[in-house]
């Protein structure tokens, strides 16, 4: 139950529930009656039955109050009690005497040592309640007005120190009042220069803006003349790798007019090999010209229009050698397409020529990918009779193997082959570096 105890002006709220009890008695009987009473009021009670536990038992538990028994086993109450004003962790703690030793000595002396009150047996558990919740309730407002005391003590530091800081406030305010007096005269003196100076710079803005919008005019002209020549460089490269395109078209169709005054089939063969290297080529410029930034081309559209041309000039049956295209769209530049597009021309065509004799049927894979750090694999490989085990492809005196070659060093690039499966030539390689021709 909270009772509402009042004090000097202040209010305190104390509830028994939220005190304990330490009580030291060697009697079992005693200790039962007063225990039983005691918590039947929400009290939180603790136990001892002796002086040396029980000095023990209130430096750990910390209880609100002590009930103490005189006679002992042991140190007796009286020690006790001074034991416990002598530790500095209970000495705070009341303790109220319960004992059969009812002299006027014995409580004169049991006040000495320490004790607040001193109830004789057989006593009334209601006067022990009453006696316990008036010392509690006197201890509470004690130490709660000692809290009180304490915050006011620092409030009245704190306003003690405000009212210094804010009669130092004070007196800078009015030194700065003076300052800003001062000031605003300044400032008044300083808007009327800088209202001459503005006028005077908005004059002088107002032809810098002037010849600004001239300067930007003639900069839109100059940009102007710019993309308009941008453009006409446009057209002048499409143009030149339309011409390129068909000069070698041109050069393509002589050697085929010479063939005709040629008997030797040998000699034939190395014409039509050259007309096929110079279609590579030709195709590549024909591609460029249909691209739209005439730096690069779509790798694997060549493929696929090349091996439609080589397919036509061996006049390939479909039934008898198939073509199968793993390629990815890759771009690159022409500094990276023309050999690039030799060696794909080169190694189609050894296919055809040399890997499926006599009608023999087959299939021929050319794959392309991109890998990682730019890197770019090519793969040409057929299923034909494979490549001769005794023959070094990079150590041979065919010009097509010597073209491979040569083109993989210039595009900085490896080769290998593999006999495992037919034939199949693996080129990785990364798209070479050049300046921009604009």
């Amino acid at each position: 139950m909270t009772t509402t105890l009042i004090t000097n002006g202040f209010n305190f709220q104390f509830d028994l529930k939220d005190h304990n009890i330490l009580i030291v008695d060697d009697n079992p009987t005693n200790l039962a009656v007063i225990v039983d009473y005691l918590e039947d009021y929400g009290l939180t009670i603790l136990v001892s039955q002796d002086g040396e536990s029980s000095l023990k038992r209130a430096e750990y538990a910390k209880p609100n109050i002590i009930l103490l028994d005189v006679l002992m086993p042991g140190i007796d109450g009286y020690e006790t009690c001074r034991l416990l004003k002598k530790n500095p962790q209970t000495q705070d703690i009341p303790v109220i005497f319960m004992t059969a030793l009812s002299s006027t000595e014995d409580k004169i002396k049991g006040f000495e040592v320490g004790a607040v009150d001193y109830v004789t047996k057989p006593f009334q558990p209601e006067e022990v309640l009453a006696r316990i919740k008036l010392h509690l309730q006197l201890r509470f407002m004690t130490q709660s007005l000692a809290i009180k005391n304490e915050t006011l003590e620092c409030e009245i530091q704190q306003r003690k120190t405000a009212e210094a800081k804010i009669k130092n406030t004070n007196y800078k305010l009015q030194e700065e009042v003076k300052e800003r007096i001062i000031a605003q005269e300044a400032l008044i003196k300083l808007n009327e220069e800088l209202e001459n100076r503005v006028e005077k710079r908005t004059i002088q803005l107002m032809q810098i803006n002037q010849k600004l919008e001239q300067e930007i005019i003639e900069r839109q002209q100059a940009e102007s003349k710019v993309r308009n020549s941008l453009k006409e460089k446009e057209l002048l490269l499409k143009e030149i790798h339309h011409r390129v395109k068909n000069n070698l078209l041109v050069v393509s169709s002589l050697l085929e007019f010479q063939t005709a005054y040629i008997q030797e089939p040998e000699i034939i063969r190395i014409f039509e090999n050259s007309q096929n290297r110079i279609h590579s080529m030709a195709l590549i410029h024909e591609q460029l010209y249909n691209s739209h930034d005439l730096k690069t081309i779509d790798f694997s559209q060549y493929i696929e229009t090349l091996v439609e041309k080589l397919s036509e000039t061996y006049n390939i049956d479909q039934t008898n050698i198939i073509f199968s295209l793993d390629i990815q769209p890759v771009l690159i530049n022409i500094e990276t397409a023309h050999p690039c597009g030799l060696i794909v021309n080169e190694l189609i065509a050894n296919a055809l020529e040399h890997g499926f004799p006599n009608n023999q049927k087959g299939h021929i894979v050319v794959s392309l990918h991109t890998v990682i750090n730019r890197l770019i694999v090519l793969k040409i490989q057929d299923n034909g009779i494979g490549f001769p085990i005794d023959l070094d492809f990079q150590n041979t005196e065919s010009l097509g193997l010597q073209l491979v070659s040569t083109l993989t060093k210039q595009l900085e690039g490896e080769i290998t082959l593999d006999r495992t499966e037919g034939t199949c030539f693996t080129i990785t390689f990364c798209e070479l570096d050049y300046c921009d021709r604009l």
